[in-house]
């Protein structure tokens, strides 16, 4: 796995690994903790820096402080009379001091922002934090900060200061028409949802663009060693639900991970595929199905993975309190799942256009079909969307490259995926000659913001549009 090679797993930007050799039966187990939340860099191309001021914009969320955001100018804009804005969704951890891929290094100004309740501390020790809570640890708490961002970007409202994006920008005039905004991982996700609840606010946003976001959730993929899901079937899509299990003694596994193990007060009984069909769950052996955080002792699975535990009975008599149940997990997935929300933000969002990157080795799963990526193109395209890209054209790949990747891969806009066939459709490993990911998601934004500036919607280019000069 060249993503991942030897080093803990990383998802979008947060770090996190599983316990030493395991000891007893707890240690046996216990859930991975987070262990910390470096740049990411390994596999994506080095990360990069947000270099410009600081400022504050309105939210209800966060009180009169207001939300912590960073609006990062390039030295030149793209285009003659200005530069397109790119707004990041990193994870699901937002951050004001840099991202995977700074679009400012190709004439866009870069605007990132600390979530609700989250802090940054400066080199000089100064330290940013945006009003509100960070508890509960529920991540679905960005969402409506990200909104009140990207209404800001777009030139809808102004900061605590009263001011506006351009006020921020430099000198550089901001195209106001040309905005976008980028999720990274989950901040895809959450992105759509933004869009889905909040897209009133700012109704002229341009583009949308996903790297490798996990739109079928994050509780079938991954599990016990943090690895792939050894009992997935990519042919088919399917999981072996015969092998489903509850275990009273096993701590509960959420996601995001823990940032220390589990305490004695941790709810205990949670659901898990029987790799060793001996009835006792060893994360060594079995397959933990992660769930999220709902509120106070109130833990969701995803909608599939609790209909099969209803239908299987494998709770017996009596439902666990601290576990979502059908109906609970059904209005969570219908706020949050951010398939059933895309129908809406295309109605909302008439003229948005969409880029969806994805390489051979996503960067945290491992699904030979590469379900997440199928699922998210097929929706938008179903839904109507004005233009739906899968991994960007190959003449702006080679430009960001500074040479033409070892092999070309040129998919055609509003065209559909499939499981069978999408192992074709995918960008080479860097270590392999195609891009790093900043550099294949860095083209895909350009094309995007560039077919937006030229108002150019074919199904392929046979040039760049725009060449940075």
């Amino acid at each position: 796995m060249a993503k991942l090679n030897s080093v803990p797993l990383v998802l979008g930007l947060v770090c996190f690994s599983t316990p030493g050799s395991p000891q007893n039966a707890a240690d046996l187990q216990s859930p991975p903790v987070v262990t910390s939340v470096p740049v990411r860099s390994h596999g994506t191309g080095g990360g990069c820096t947000f270099s410009g001021p600081f400022l504050r914009v309105p939210s209800k969320t966060a009180g009169p402080e207001g939300i912590v955001v960073r609006v990062s100018p390039p030295s030149k804009p793209r285009y003659s009379d200005g530069a397109p804005v790119a707004v990041h969704m990193i994870s699901a951890i937002p951050r004001a001091d840099g991202s995977i891929g700074c679009m400012s290094e190709q004439g866009f100004v870069d605007v990132g922002f600390l979530c609700t309740g989250a802090q940054y501390r400066a080199a000089d020790g100064t330290v940013f934090k945006s009003g509100g809570s960070a508890f509960p640890p529920d991540p679905f708490r960005c969402i409506q900060p990200l909104a009140d961002v990207i209404s800001f970007a777009a030139g809808e409202t102004r900061s605590v200061d009263g001011r506006s994006i351009q006020d921020y920008a430099g000198g550089i005039s901001i195209l106001k028409s040309n905005v976008g905004v980028i999720g990274w991982s989950f901040g895809g996700n959450f992105a759509v949802l933004a869009m889905a609840q909040y897209g009133s606010r700012f109704p002229e946003l341009s583009w949308y663009a996903s790297w490798e976001s996990p739109f079928l959730g994050t509780n079938e993929d991954r599990g016990s060693v943090m690895e792939s899901n050894p009992f997935y079937d990519a042919k088919t899509g399917d999981l072996p639900f015969d092998r489903l299990r509850y275990s009273a003694e096993m701590p509960i596994w959420v996601f995001p991970p823990l940032p220390q193990p589990p305490g004695a007060g941790w709810p205990h009984g949670g659901l898990y595929l029987d790799g060793d069909d001996n009835g006792v769950f060893n994360k060594d052996r079995d397959y933990a199905f992660f769930a999220a955080i709902g509120g106070p002792l109130k833990f969701y699975y995803s909608l599939w993975v609790t209909r099969e535990a209803a239908q299987r009975k494998v709770f017996g008599a009596e439902w666990p309190k601290h576990i979502a149940t059908v109906d609970e997990a059904e209005a969570r997935e219908a706020r949050e799942d951010p398939l059933r929300q895309i129908p809406t933000v295309v109605k909302t969002f008439p003229n948005l256009s969409v880029f969806v990157f994805e390489s051979r080795q996503n960067h945290v799963i491992d699904a030979a079909d590469h379900p997440h990526a199928v699922a998210q193109v097929n929706a938008w395209i179903e839904a109507g969307a004005h233009w739906v890209r899968f991994n960007p054209d190959s003449h702006y790949v080679e430009a960001m490259m500074g040479k033409k990747p070892s092999q070309v891969i040129q998919n055609q806009a509003g065209k559909k995926l499939d499981r069978s066939t999408i192992q074709e459709q995918l960008e080479p490993e860097n270590a392999d000659g195609g891009p790093t990911d900043k550099q294949g998601m860095t083209a895909g934004v350009c094309e995007l913001a560039d077919r937006t500036y030229r108002k150019e919607w074919t199904p392929m280019l046979d040039h760049v549009l725009v060449s940075k000069k």
